[in-house]
């Protein structure tokens, strides 16, 4: 990660009451704790925060943010003069809304494979210390493991016109929802439910066109396949990509279903483990788990709705072992 500016403003604000703005004299000068903790804050943004994805707002005038940062990128403006624009922005926002409450607010510019802009609100949390007496005292550290308001702006998306370019953490609603409205963002959804929207768009278009399980399944398998490799990537899926393998000789015919009101799906977008429920069956309780590939599904395991019963066949070596071994013998019932 190379970070090429970082500052910090301070907005305090209680409950009910108006915010008071503490700018910052200048940008920080990088070092490497400035590296080491954005790449800590990174990691528990991606990792932990399940983040939501969209887009700024088309209305510029009502949504300044984009406009802020759009003039820093042209290079119109200087780092230190966007973020004093932005942070005076998000203290009438943050005005406006009786409950919310302020902290520091951190404005970091840096790049990895592609280039970010991060805006991250930040709040320290007490915690205890020995101190050379052999005596508790009271201390303060910032508390990066719960990012409750947080967006990365992916720049190079943005100037690519690519559909999804803002990330957002999922944090408290109120909270969250007062802090996309200042970056300009009211088009957005999670990595998890855009997931459950494309496994439900696909089974839709499957009962719709007719496709018999056994196609259906092999091509659920297939995109799962390519899914898969994408979240392993960290990349975006592609919703083309898997319009061609539901039907290469038509691609377009389910991205447009999929892309409709009714799914929402973006032409590109961030997967969620919950895809795997494409190419495998699975559940899980106190008692019981269990997990099997789809082609196995009325092949080897055979499910009778009637009786509610699930049925295996060719019970493999391993397992057929464990259970020989567990099987009551007859000495056992004397």
């Amino acid at each position: 990660m190379e970070l090429k500016n970082i500052i910090i403003h301070k907005l305090e604000k209680k409950q009910g009451g108006n915010a008071k703005l503490t700018k910052a004299s200048k940008e920080l000068i990088v070092t490497d704790v400035h590296r080491q903790f954005m790449s800590e804050v990174k990691n528990v943004y991606y990792k932990k925060s399940n983040p939501q994805y969209g887009v700024f707002d088309t209305v510029e005038d009502s949504y300044p943010f984009q406009k802020y940062l759009n003039e820093y990128l042209s290079l119109a403006v200087n780092f230190y003069i966007f973020t004093v624009n932005a942070i005076t922005h998000f203290e009438k926002v943050i005005n406006e809304i009786s409950n919310a409450t302020g902290g520091y607010v951190l404005f970091c510019h840096f790049e990895t494979t592609e280039e970010f802009i991060a805006t991250i609100m930040l709040n320290d949390k007490q915690s205890y210390i020995i101190n050379d007496n052999l005596d508790i005292n009271a201390n303060f550290r910032l508390d990066i493991e719960k990012l409750d308001v947080a967006n990365f702006t992916n720049c190079s998306k943005w100037n690519n016109n690519d559909d999804v370019y803002l990330s957002f953490t999922r944090g408290k609603k109120d909270v969250s929802n007062y802090f996309k409205k200042f970056i300009g963002c009211t088009d957005y959804t999670s990595a998890k439910e855009v997931s459950e929207n494309l496994k439900r768009a696909l089974s839709d278009y499957f009962l719709k066109n007719n496709f018999d399980k056994k196609q259906a399944e092999e091509i659920k398998a297939t995109i799962y396949n390519y899914c898969e490799q994408k979240l392993k990537g960290k990349e975006d899926i592609s919703l083309t990509a898997i319009s061609a393998f539901v039907n290469n000789d038509n691609p377009e015919a389910f991205q447009e279903f999929a892309s409709s009101e009714e799914y929402q799906i973006s032409a590109t977008f961030k997967g969620h483990n919950t895809l795997r429920s494409l190419k495998y069956y699975s559940f899980k309780s106190k008692d019981l788990s269990i997990m099997f590939d789809g082609k196995l599904l009325d092949t080897k395991i055979f499910y009778n709705e009637a009786k509610n019963q699930l049925l295996i066949n060719e019970v493999p070596d391993d397992l057929k072992s464990q259970l020989s071994k567990k099987m009551p013998t007859g000495e056992d019932n004397e």
